[in-house]
């Protein structure tokens, strides 16, 4: 047997061994999935990424006849639901719904469990929402532009309420303190309903929480809404203006997608990607989300992945501008 008839016979070796294993992920995508499947949501129920995934999940077990089961494991700032998916069995029946604080941690806490990066396969992006700065009604702030005047006027006067040091509406007010010039004091919770509460009261006078759980309270005139953190306004609150509109280049949006553990499978990455994608296109799904003030926008693996990347760049820049110092989980 000559050279050119080894190259030969290896040629199709390897043609035949690339199309039994592709042959073998796409009958691993089509059998997928087998069973029912678990979300670990890093918050307790009743938020706007509890809403928001069983929505989503809830058209992923129509269009797949398995049930997708929201499982909440909430607790040190998202670290416990996050964790367990990095250990997981990287088979696609455990996925992870990521919410901004997956790329906030890195950067609060000193020593995580898993790598942020390494550990994950992102799957899709499937919605975001701007934050909403609300105030206590009784206060004569109409606009970020009456807070700056009344914090440089008192600096130190205006106390914000946030879910907890270090998370995204902690963040988001101290972006707008460290753009601003001004001084502003952080009163911490165990999570967004309470400073909500305590904001309407009056304990304390701002806050920064997602719009999805908010909007009741906006409506019912409990809290008084005076800037939106997108690059734009918000269709749900047209009439209320962004931050960006008093201090230009201001963003701060809440994201919510899906990433598994690192080495499932690219053809069930692929089939988690195409549900959601379809789920995306169902204009109910649209109208569900819209309602919540919340965007449905999509964004395959390889865009979610340089995304995340984009991400754990703001916000490192915004904790290490916030002088917080990392702590533990």
């Amino acid at each position: 047997m000559d050279v050119h008839q080894v190259r030969s016979g290896l040629g199709r070796a390897v043609a035949c061994t690339a199309a039994l294993l592709s042959f073998a992920g796409t009958a691993w995508s089509q059998a997928y999935p087998a069973r029912p499947v678990r979300i670990a949501i890093p918050f307790p129920p009743g938020g706007t990424s509890d809403i928001l995934t069983r929505v989503i999940a809830q058209k992923f077990s129509a269009s797949t006849g398995q049930q997708f089961l929201v499982d909440n494991r909430p607790g040190a700032g998202g670290v416990i639901a996050t964790d367990l998916v990095a250990k997981a069995n990287p088979d696609g029946y455990t996925l992870y719904m990521a919410f901004v604080s997956h790329a906030i941690n890195p950067f609060v806490y000193s020593k995580l469990p898993y790598d942020t990066v390494r550990d994950f396969a992102p799957i899709a992006l499937f919605a975001v929402s701007p934050n909403v700065v609300v105030v206590t009604p009784s206060l004569p702030i109409h606009s970020i532009r009456d807070l700056v005047a009344a914090a440089k006027a008192k600096p130190g006067l205006i106390n914000y309420a946030s879910a907890g040091t270090g998370t995204n509406s902690h963040l988001s007010a101290e972006m707008i303190g460290v753009m601003a010039g001004i001084r502003m004091t952080h009163v911490p919770y165990k999570g967004g309903p309470q400073a909500n509460a305590d904001v309407a009261s009056g304990a304390v006078q701002m806050h920064i929480p997602s719009m999805p759980v908010t909007m009741p309270m906006i409506k019912t005139g409990r809290l008084k809404a005076i800037a939106v953190t997108g690059a734009r306004r918000s269709p749900v609150l047209p009439d209320v203006p962004t931050v960006a509109e008093t201090l230009p280049g201001y963003e701060s949006l809440a994201w919510y997608g899906f990433l598994a553990p690192r080495g499932t499978p690219a053809a069930v990455v692929g089939r988690l990607d195409e549900e959601v994608r379809k789920a995306l296109a169902l204009p109910e799904l649209v109208d569900s989300f819209s309602k919540q003030g919340a965007d449905p926008v999509h964004m395959g693996p390889k865009a979610f992945g340089e995304f995340i990347g984009a991400e754990l760049k703001r916000w490192g820049a915004a904790v290490k501008a916030a002088g917080i110092e990392p702590g533990t989980p």
